[in-house]
C-alpha cells in the first residue's frame, strides 16, 4: 500500500528496478534488528538466519514492481482512462470503445459518474463506486495471475541452466547476499568495514541536503542531474541534450560488473549517438528513434533465438523429465528442479491466457503471437539483468501504449492486425510485467538465484512467490482505485495523472495512423540481428574482444540515457584500480561500491517515508 500511495501521489517509486530500494532498506533494517537481538539476549528471540533474510528479500524483489511501480500506476488508471477520454476530440468511441467487451472496464460511458469522478474527484457526500469495479476486477484477476504464473514457470525451466551450467554472475544479487553473509551470528564482513560506511554516508549526506532543499529552497545542494546544455547544429546535433546524471548506486553497481560488460554499456550508448551523427551528415534527419529501435528488435530476436539454441539440450532434458520419459538420478545437479510443474504450468498458463484473450474478442493468431513473443522478450530482459547487472533497464519497445507489442505491431503492420486486436493487445499489456523498467521475469530469475544460494527448494520459492504476487495484486485492487477517486486523477503525480490520456491517445494513434514496415525498416532489423550475431562470434572466437552483445541491446531507452555516465564512472574507477593495484586492490574497494548502493537505497526509502507525514517534492525521479 505504501508503494501505491508513493508512486501515485509523488512518483517516488519504492519498487524501482531490479534491486528495489525499499526491499534493500528493509533488509538492512532486519539485519540491524538481528544485531539488537544479539545484544539483548534476555529477550530470547532468535535472530533471523541468512536464508530467512534472503527469502524475505527475494519475495519483495519479485513483487516490488506490482505495487511499487509498473502495475499499480498503469493498470487501473488506463482501464478507466480509455473510457473517460473516448471523446470525439481525443479518441472517438467508434475507434475502440463501442466494440470493447463491457466486462473489461468499470463503465462504458465517458460522461458517466464512474469515469468522471475518477478524473474530477468525488462530489461532496458521494462514496466511491466500488460496485462498478467489482466485475472488471473479477474478470481481469485470473488473467493477471495466469500471466505471472507463466513467468514463474518459464523462469523455473531455465534457472538451472543459467545458474549452474552457464554460471551467470547475477551481479545485483551480490548486494543482499553479502549484506547477510554472517547472519544470524554476526554482521557480515562488508557491514563491518569502515569503507562501507564512509561510502554509505556520501549518498545519505547528499540526498539529505537535497531533501531539505525541497522544504527550504535557500539551502544549497549539488544537483547531480545535469544535461549537456551546449546546443550543436548540423550532424553534431546528435549529441544535443545528453543527460549527465550521476546516480551513486549505479556507480557502485558498475564497479562490481565485469569490465567488458560495463564498457559495452556506455560504449554502445555513445555509438548510437555516432550513428545518428552519420545519418544526419548523409542528409537523414528523421525517424532516428525508429531506426535504432528496429536494430534493437533485430538484436532481440537474434539473442532470443541464440539463448534458446544454446539451451536446447537443457530444454530437451527438462521436457523429458516433465513428461516422465527420463528419470533424473538422485545425485544429478538438477534432481530437485520442479520441471514437471514448471513445464506443464507454463503450457497451462499460456493456453489459459490465449483462451481468455480469445473469449474477450482477440483473434487467436494474435493472442498466440503476443504470448509466445512475451516470454522470449522477457528472457532477453532477464539475461540483460542477470549477466549485465542493469539496475533499471528499458526494453526498446515503445512508450506509453504498446510495450513489447510494438515489435509485433511494426513487424506485421497495424492494419493487418485490426482495431479490436490492437486495443485488446494493448490492454492485456497493462499488467506491465513486460514493462519499461521492471519486466518481472528478470526479478523472478534473480529471486530464484537467491533461493538457490539460500538452499531453498525451487518449488517452495515458486509457490511462495505466487502467493505473494496474489496478495500484492489484491492489495492494489483495494488501494489504487481508492486513491484515484479520493484524490482525483489531476491531483496525482505528473506521470500517473497523464496515464489514462496517454493510453487513449496511444490506441487512437495505432488505429488512425497505421504502421507498416518500409525497406529501410527491414534493413535496420537485419542490421541489428547481424550486429548481434557478429558480436557473439567475435566474443567466442577472441578472448580479448572487449564488446559484449548485451551492450548493443541496451543502447536505447530512458534508463541508459540517465545511467550511462554513472556506468562510465564506475567502469573507469574499476579499470583504474585494477591497472594500478591489481585485483587485490579491486577487492579491497568492493565495500565502498556496496556502501554507495546501500546508502542510496536507505536514504531514498527514508525520504519516501518522511514524505508521507511531511509532504515535499520527490528527491529523485526514475
Amino acid at each position: 500500500m505504501a508503494g501505491c500511495f508513493s508512486v501515485l501521489l509523488r512518483y517516488e517509486i519504492i519498487g524501482t528496478g531490479y534491486l528495489p530500494r525499499g526491499a534493500v532498506a528493509l533488509l538492512l533494517a532486519l539485519v540491524a534488528g538481528n544485531a539488537a537481538l544479539r545484544g539483548i539476549r534476555w529477550l530470547r528471540i532468535r535472530p533471523l538466519s541468512s536464508p530467512e533474510l534472503l527469502l524475505v528479500f527475494l519475495l519483495l524483489l519479485i513483487v516490488g514492481a506490482i505495487a511499487g511501480q509498473e502495475y499499480a500506476q498503469h493498470f487501473y488508471l488506463k482501464m478507466i482512462g480509455v473510457v473517460y477520454y473516448a471523446t470525439p476530440d481525443i479518441a472517438p468511441p467508434e475507434l475502440y470503445l463501442d466494440d470493447l467487451n463491457p466486462l473489461l472496464v468499470p463503465d462504458t460511458d465517458p460522461a458517466g459518474p464512474v469515469a468522471r469522478w475518477a478524473h474530477e474527484g468525488l462530489p461532496p457526500g458521494r462514496s466511491m463506486p466500488w460496485r462498478a469495479w467489482v466485475t472488471p476486477l473479477l474478470v481481469w484477476t485470473p488473467f493477471l495471475l495466469a500471466v505471472y504464473w507463466m513467468v514463474l514457470c518459464f523462469a523455473a525451466v531455465i534457472a538451472h541452466r543459467w545458474e549452474q551450467e552457464e554460471k551467470l554472475l547475477y551481479p545485483l544479487v551480490e548486494v543482499p547476499i553479502e549484506a547477510v553473509a554472517a547472519e544470524p551470528t554476526a554482521l557480515s564482513r562488508v557491514l563491518r568495514s569502515p569503507l562501507t560506511w564512509l561510502a554509505f554516508a556520501l549518498p545519505c549526506l547528499h540526498y539529505t541536503l537535497q531533501g531539505l532543499h525541497g522544504y527550504w529552497p535557500a539551502l544549497p545542494f549539488l544537483d547531480l542531474d545535469q544535461r549537456l546544455r551546449t546546443r550543436f547544429a548540423g550532424p553534431w546535433a546528435a549529441f544535443n541534450g545528453i543527460l549527465l546524471f550521476v546516480r551513486m548506486d549505479m556507480v557502485g553497481i558498475a564497479y562490481l560488473l565485469a569490465a567488458e560488460v560495463s564498457f559495452s554499456l556506455w560504449f554502445f550508448f555513445l555509438l548510437r549517438r555516432m550513428q545518428q551523427f552519420v545519418r544526419i551528415a548523409f542528409g537523414v534527419t528523421t525517424a532516428h528513434h525508429q531506426f535504432f529501435q528496429l536494430q534493437t528488435i533485430g538484436g532481440y530476436l537474434l539473442l532470443a533465438g541464440a539463448l534458446l539454441y544454446s539451451a536446447r539440450h537443457h530444454l530437451r532434458r527438462a521436457a523429458a523429465v516433465a513428461t516422465g520419459t527420463l528419470q533424473t538420478a538422485p545425485d544429478a545437479g538438477d534432481a530437485d528442479e520442479p520441471y514437471r510443474l514448471a513445464a506443464f504450468g507454463f503450457v497451462g498458463a499460456l493456453l489459459f491466457v490465449v483462451w481468455w484473450c480469445g473469449y474477450f474478442g482477440m483473434d487467436t493468431v494474435w493472442a498466440v503471437a503476443q504470448w509466445v513473443f512475451f516470454p522470449l522478450a522477457g528472457m532477453v530482459v532477464a539475461r540483460v539483468v542477470c549477466e549485465a547487472g542493469i539496475f533499471i533497464y528499458s526494453a526498446p519497445f515503445g512508450g506509453y501504449t504498446a510495450g513489447f507489442n510494438e515489435a509485433l505491431f511494426r513487424l506485421f503492420g497495424t492494419e493487418r492486425i485490426g482495431p479490436l486486436n490492437l486495443t485488446l493487445m494493448t490492454m492485456t499489456s497493462w499488467c506491465q510485467i513486460r514493462s519499461t523498467a521492471t519486466q518481472n521475469m528478470a526479478a523472478v530469475a534473480q529471486g530464484y538465484r537467491l533461493g538457490s544460494h539460500a538452499g531453498l527448494h525451487r518449488l517452495h520459492v515458486m509457490l511462495l512467490a505466487m502467493a505473494a504476487i496474489a496478495l500484492a495484486i489484491i492489495a492494489c485492487h483495494i488501494t489504487v482505485p481508492w486513491v484515484i477517486y479520493h484524490w482525483g486523477t489531476p491531483k496525482l503525480a505528473d506521470w500517473p495523472s497523464r496515464a489514462g490520456l496517454n493510453a487513449a491517445r496511444g490506441i487512437a494513434r495505432l488505429i488512425e495512423q497505421p504502421w507498416a514496415m518500409e525497406p529501410t525498416d527491414w534493413f535496420a532489423l537485419g542490421l541489428g540481428a547481424a550486429t548481434t550475431w557478429a558480436l557473439f562470434v567475435l566474443r567466442r572466437r577472441f578472448v580479448w574482444w572487449p564488446l559484449h552483445p548485451l551492450g548493443f541491446v541496451t543502447w536505447i531507452g530512458w534508463p541508459i540515457e540517465r545511467y550511462w555516465l554513472s556506468i562510465f564512472i564506475g567502469w573507469l574507477a574499476k579499470v583504474t584500480v585494477v591497472r594500478l593495484f591489481g585485483f587485490p586492490g579491486f577487492r579491497r574497494l568492493r565495500p565502498a561500491a556496496l556502501g554507495l548502493i546501500l546508502g542510496m537505497n536507505v536514504i531514498f526509502t527514508i525520504w519516501l517515508l518522511l514524505h508521507f507525514v511531511w509532504p515535499g517534492p520527490a528527491i529523485m525521479i526514475d
